[in-house]
């Protein structure tokens, strides 16, 4: 078993962390405010600047059966926020010389089809690798068996064509990394990082499932996880098969996050080169970037560049502001949320840039569409009419589920400021726009087929 008992019990947690929270500041009022918005049982944060930790609280409850409180040595499942673990693990052993990141797939995995003869071990961890997903494996699967499915398919796309967010990557990385260090991969994570940091609070629950029964190890204190659904809290606990561990599962308390993150900050984990490889996109084959790093995803917030990353979609968000040497960690027990919590934080203390400026609408009845979808999916009534079925059925999915959470913890619509129209030959038009929401400020992306209806409509990037 990977995970190692709490040095305390919940109850002195409780106690050693009361004195911390009994001044509220701003980023108490915040975590507090989308908490009560977004029906969040319980969250934890830390924050780390220069690296040393400066910042380390807890809010509700871990567990909503027992009401034991969520503090910051609770467990939480961090979801994809794994791959931060995972990407550290892979460049200590880049550094020893033990892999290498250009090195193709076919010199770990004999059997390899011509097809993947491009695929190196730096593409899968930069999810730009071609491999199907939707392996269709039980949950008992090796990384390996996963391997021969994946071998025995066509692959989605070109290798570098690309950035494609998907699982299949991390699980063949898995099995090159645990033939490489004649470990599995929990064992490789707790000789990498679990001991090197003396974590104490971090683990995998080896979830099996063994007929009708899920068999897991226990991990005290851990947080369980919810999602608010026709106005009722249940548990929601996604099972991660043990080969998909690289890239999610863990278990980690704010605490804990906190000393991987100051460990990373001040080159005691990785020298500072492996840290920039680690955070910087690989140029896909037309020459633009990619969105992934070694694991770690890109952004920018406030006209800074971020890197970090998120899982759950916001069990975990971690947000690094490098410019700053800011971290800012915070994990929730709520599945039905946004990552938009570790950025309302950041804004505390990054200022705002200059508004971009906007361009005059050409087509208002088109931002009306907008606004009127955003309002309805708030509601969790989408009219189906105003979408095309099939190329907007993604963004009806979105909208009907987690982009509905996202618009529930920003707030209504208050302002609608077009920033970008662009018009394709074919008569498609595809716009960006400030929107103001009652408790935040984004850039979403609209798309309009010919005839008026939505193509896709969802969050976009700063410089959308």
């Amino acid at each position: 078993m990977i995970f190692r008992p709490l040095a305390l019990g919940l109850a002195c947690a409780a106690i050693l962390v009361a004195p911390a929270l009994a001044r509220a500041d701003a980023v108490d009022d915040v975590v507090r405010r989308y908490m009560e918005v977004s029906h969040i049982p319980g969250a934890a944060v830390a924050i780390v600047r220069d690296g040393k930790v400066e910042k380390l609280a807890g809010y509700g409850v871990a567990n909503l059966e027992w009401n034991g409180a969520a503090t910051p040595d609770t467990p939480f499942q961090i979801a994809s926020g794994t791959k931060i673990f995972t990407g550290v693990v892979l460049m200590r052993m880049v550094e020893r010389g033990e892999i290498k990141l250009d090195a193709p797939v076919s010199d770990f995995l004999p059997g390899a089809p011509p097809a993947w003869a491009r695929i190196t071990v730096r593409r899968l961890a930069n999810h730009t690798s071609g491999l199907p997903e939707g392996l269709g494996l039980p949950s008992s699967a090796t990384a390996l068996d996963a391997v021969a499915a994946a071998m025995a398919r066509p692959l989605a796309y070109e290798p570098g064509a690309e950035s494609r967010y998907g699982l299949t990557d991390f699980v063949v990385l898995t099995a090159i990394l645990e033939k490489v260090s004649g470990l599995s991969f929990p064992d490789l994570m707790a000789r990498e990082i679990f001991t090197p940091l003396g974590l104490k609070h971090t683990g995998f629950t080896m979830t099996r499932e063994q007929g009708p029964v899920r068999s897991a190890a226990l991990l005290p204190g851990r947080a369980s996880v919810y999602g608010w659904r026709d106005g009722a809290q249940r548990e929601e606990t996604y099972l991660y098969p043990i080969r998909t561990y690289a890239g999610g599962g863990l278990y980690s308390s704010v605490r804990d996050l906190a000393t991987v993150m100051a460990a990373v900050d001040q080159h005691r984990l990785l020298s500072a080169e492996s840290f920039r490889v680690l955070t910087t996109a690989m140029p896909l084959n037309d020459g633009k970037p990619g969105d992934f790093g070694v694991g770690w995803t890109f952004g920018v917030h406030r006209g800074l560049p971020v890197v970090g990353h998120s899982g759950g979609p916001a069990l975990s968000d971690i947000l690094y502001v490098p410019s700053r040497k800011l971290t800012i960690i915070t994990v929730t027990n709520q599945r039905r949320f946004s990552p938009v919590l570790s950025e309302s934080i950041a804004d505390l203390e990054l200022p705002a840039p200059p508004p971009r400026p906007t361009v005059a609408d050409a087509r208002p009845e088109q931002t009306a569409r907008v606004r009127r979808a955003l309002a309805d999916a708030l509601a969790g009534k989408l009219d189906g009419a105003m979408f095309d079925a099939d190329k907007a059925r993604d963004t009806l999915d979105y909208l009907g589920d987690f982009g509905q959470s996202l618009l529930v913890a920003v707030g209504p619509v208050r302002s609608l400021d077009l920033l970008s129209d662009q018009k394709a030959a074919d008569g498609s038009v595809r716009r960006s726009y400030r929107v103001g929401f009652e408790r935040r400020e984004m850039v979403w992306v609209a798309g309009f087929l010919p005839d008026g209806r939505i193509s896709e409509l969802g969050p976009g990037r700063e410089t959308d």
